[in-house]
This record gives structure tokens, C-alpha cells and sequence, in this order.
């Protein structure tokens, strides 16, 4: 009987490390009869800085956030000449880790010779220490 409890002990503890692996937060957003998902890790929000609302100022500004997010969209979708925002949202992600971590969910549309290209929305989350994770669209089931 002590076999068998310490090869159960031992098993779980050489298997613990292997349990414990941290899955990412899956943010599900609905646009345009799609579903969107954002997979962030909690080594994203490591390091990041914290906020609640109406504790202070955004660690983040909307302005910085535009000129974050226009340079990646550069080096991302170079086939567009500027990109056009639809529309600024903030929201928390809670990590067990990390408690409460507010983010910005953004839309936005290309522009391409001057027009705002209407066929696709793009939806990405910038985390307040800069860190712009794109949304990938999942197929309807």
C-alpha cells in the first residue's frame, strides 16, 4: 500500500509541472456576424501596468494609443496607406496572476487611395503597456 501511495505521490509530483501550464484569456468579441477571438497570455500582461477607473489617469492615452497602433498596422497590413478607426473601447481582462488589467479593444477599417475600405472590419487589443494583439476570426460552427 505505501508502494502504490508513493508512486501516486511521486507521479503527481513529476506530473505538476506539466499541469500547470498557464492557458492564455480567450477574449470572444461578436462584429459583424463574426466571432472574433484574442488569445493574450499572462506573460502579455506581466509587467504591465495596472489601472481601475477612477483611479488616476490612463497609463495608456487614446493619443498614444492611435500612434501605437497606426505603426503596427503599418508593418501588418502594408496594403493599406492609413487605417481608419470605427470605434475605441475599454476593457478589463482578469488574470489570476494579475488581477484586474484593463486593455483597449479597437476596429478599425483600411484606407486605401484615400477611401475606407468597407469589406472588413479589423479588431485588435492594445494592452496599456503597448502590446497590440490582433483578433483572428473563427469559423461558424
Amino acid at each position: 500500500m505505501q508502494k502504490v501511495f508513493l508512486a501516486f505521490f511521486l507521479g503527481m509530483v513529476l506530473v505538476q509541472p506539466a499541469l500547470a501550464v498557464r492557458l492564455p484569456h480567450v477574449l470572444l468579441e461578436h462584429i459583424d456576424d463574426e466571432t472574433l477571438s484574442l488569445a493574450v497570455d499572462d506573460k502579455e500582461l506581466e509587467g504591465g501596468p495596472a489601472w481601475q477607473p477612477g483611479e488616476g489617469p490612463l497609463p495608456l492615452n487614446p493619443d498614444r494609443l492611435i500612434v501605437i497602433l497606426n505603426g503596427w498596422a503599418k508593418k501588418h497590413y502594408p496594403q493599406f496607406q492609413s487605417i481608419a478607426i470605427q470605434e475605441i473601447v475599454l476593457k478589463p481582462i482578469e488574470s489570476p496572476a494579475y488581477g484586474s488589467r484593463w486593455h483597449y479593444l479597437v476596429a478599425f477599417r483600411g484606407v486605401v487611395d484615400g477611401k475606407v475600405q468597407h469589406d472588413r472590419i479589423y479588431v485588435a487589443v492594445v494592452l496599456f503597456n503597448g502590446k497590440v494583439i490582433p483578433a483572428t476570426v473563427e469559423p461558424h460552427l
